[in-house]
Order: C-alpha cells, then sequence, then structure tokens
C-alpha cells in the first residue's frame, strides 16, 4: 500500500514538472511586443546653400524623414518636385526647401525683405494682359522693362538760336503738328521678380439660394483681371525710373515687362524706336504727296 501510494506521488510530481515546462515554453513563444514608431513626414532639406535666384534641382535636395510638428510650410515630399525652379529666398544648408521657395504655393502672406539681396529694393508696376504676358509672369522670373511714351518734338527757338551770348542757356519751343509723338525704349534689363499680385482670377463660390444642396444654374460671373501688379529686385535708381514712367494707378501701358531665360543675364545695347527709326532703320515708308491732275483740257 506504500508502495502505490508513493508511485501516485511520483507520478504527479513528474506532471507537475511537465507542465511547469510547458507553461515555460509558451511563454517563450509569445511575440515579443513591438513598440509603436513616432510618425514622421517626409520633406526636403538642402545639401548646401542655395542662394536667391539658384535654379533649385534634384541634386541640390534630399528627403528626409522629420516629426510633422517640424514641417515648415507646404512640404515638398519627392526630389522629383523641384526641377530647376529658382529659390525665392536663401536657403542655407540643413534647411528645408518647401512649396514657397520655388513659389509653387499661394501664400497669404509674403515676405518681400526675405526675398531682396542687400542693396536691393522692391519696386512695382502695372500691367495690363497685353502689357504683362497675358499675366504670366511670375516669382522667380527675370524680365526686362520696356518705356512706350509720347514726346513733343522741340526745336531752339528763334531768339535763342540769334543770341550772341554763348553762355545764355538754350530756350526751345514745341514744333507745331509734331506734338505727342511716340518714343520706345527699353529702360531696365535682368530684373528679378519678387511677387505678382495675381495670375488668374478666382472662380467665385457656388451660389445655392433655396439651400437645397444643389447650385442655381445662374452663377454670377468669374471675375476678370484687367491689370496686376509686379513686384522686382532693383535700386533706388531703378524706382526713380519707374516712378517717372509710370505715375499714377490710373497709368497703364506705358511699362511692358519682357520675360528672359534665367541663364541670359547679358544687358543689350538699343537705340530706341521712334517713328525716324522706323523709317531710317526699318525701311518704313513715308507715303509721297499725289497731285491730282486736271484731266480737262487746256483752253
Amino acid at each position: 500500500m506504500k508502495r502505490s501510494n508513493r508511485l501516485v506521488i511520483l507520478v504527479g510530481v513528474l506532471l507537475a514538472v511537465l507542465a511547469f515546462v510547458a507553461i515555460v515554453i509558451l511563454l517563450n513563444q509569445r511575440e515579443p511586443t513591438v513598440q509603436e514608431e513616432a510618425p514622421t513626414s517626409t520633406v526636403l532639406v538642402a545639401m548646401q546653400d542655395i542662394a536667391i535666384g539658384t535654379p533649385v534641382t534634384p541634386d541640390l535636395v534630399e528627403e528626409q524623414q522629420i516629426d510633422p510638428e517640424a514641417v515648415q510650410g507646404i512640404p515638398l515630399t519627392s526630389t522629383t518636385a523641384v526641377s530647376g525652379q529658382p529659390a525665392l529666398f536663401a536657403v542655407p544648408s540643413g534647411s528645408q526647401v518647401s512649396a514657397e521657395t520655388i513659389g509653387a504655393a499661394t501664400q497669404v502672406t509674403v515676405n518681400i525683405a526675405a526675398q531682396l539681396q542687400p542693396g536691393e529694393k522692391a519696386i512695382s508696376f502695372q500691367v495690363d494682359r497685353v502689357t504683362g504676358l497675358d499675366f504670366l509672369v511670375k516669382p522667380g522670373d527675370y524680365i526686362d522693362i520696356v518705356f512706350a511714351g509720347q514726346v513733343d518734338v522741340v526745336q531752339e527757338t528763334a531768339d535763342s538760336a540769334a543770341n550772341p551770348d554763348a553762355a545764355a542757356p538754350p530756350r526751345f519751343e514745341a514744333v507745331v503738328g509734331l506734338e505727342d509723338q511716340r518714343t520706345v525704349k527699353a529702360i531696365l534689363q535682368d530684373k528679378r521678380v519678387l511677387y505678382v499680385s495675381s495670375t488668374r482670377a478666382i472662380a467665385p463660390e457656388p451660389v445655392d439660394a433655396d439651400g437645397d444642396g444643389v447650385a442655381d444654374p445662374e452663377q454670377p460671373a468669374q471675375a476678370v483681371l484687367d491689370s496686376v501688379i509686379i513686384v522686382f529686385a532693383g535700386t533706388a535708381q531703378d524706382a526713380e525710373v519707374i516712378k517717372f514712367a509710370q505715375r499714377d494707378l490710373a497709368e497703364v501701358g506705358p511699362l511692358t515687362a519682357i520675360v528672359r531665360h534665367l541663364e541670359d543675364d547679358a544687358i543689350e545695347e538699343t537705340i530706341g524706336i521712334s517713328f525716324d527709326q522706323l523709317v531710317s532703320e526699318y525701311g518704313v515708308r513715308i507715303p509721297d504727296i499725289v497731285q491730282q491732275l486736271n484731266e480737262e483740257s487746256a483752253p
């Protein structure tokens, strides 16, 4: 009887040991707890200093993962987003290159001062659809500015010409019949555009007068732009030239914007154009005086 009890106890101990071993094995087979990774956002970062006006190409930037709270502006998430667009402001090495950097975002506020280099001034002028290239000028472009105006042809007065005093200042008078003669000249060249007030009219919100969730068939007409403001970087002397050429807001047309290639920084010498140059340099013909002959025979 005692021998039978010992056997039962031995079997029970053996089963307990086996159960313990099984529990240990099961615990070791549990998958390790995976710690959730913190969320990140992809941005482009400058690999070197990028100066104002420098074409931003894929070799100048790299993709990095950062904390979403550290994202600046509207992020560019791939190097394919840049293809040579000029930088509107300087970007130090290691800083983010955002959509605002290359003018690919509609900005509510624009920091003009950040786009200026030392010694530059921000200067504005107004253009219409024709003189503003159909409003296709955009920040980062380089432009030339052409002036067209009316001038009176003058000549020295007879009294001034007959004055024997060589030190006397000459006096001039308008030539009758030659008032308001047109003259055209490129006055500024290779100027960097900082800002354009608008490039396209904003479509109005759909009107739902009866509140049924369906827009009314008759909607307000889309606003039509008739002029925009172009802001460019220049000097104080440039500002004086622009102010003289375009004196007030109501004066649109004297100045025309001409877009040039980003890598073209050559200053072209021009002679300007008046009717005299059209005749002498471009061969514009002046109509001859036609004398009507009397067809009746003389008596």
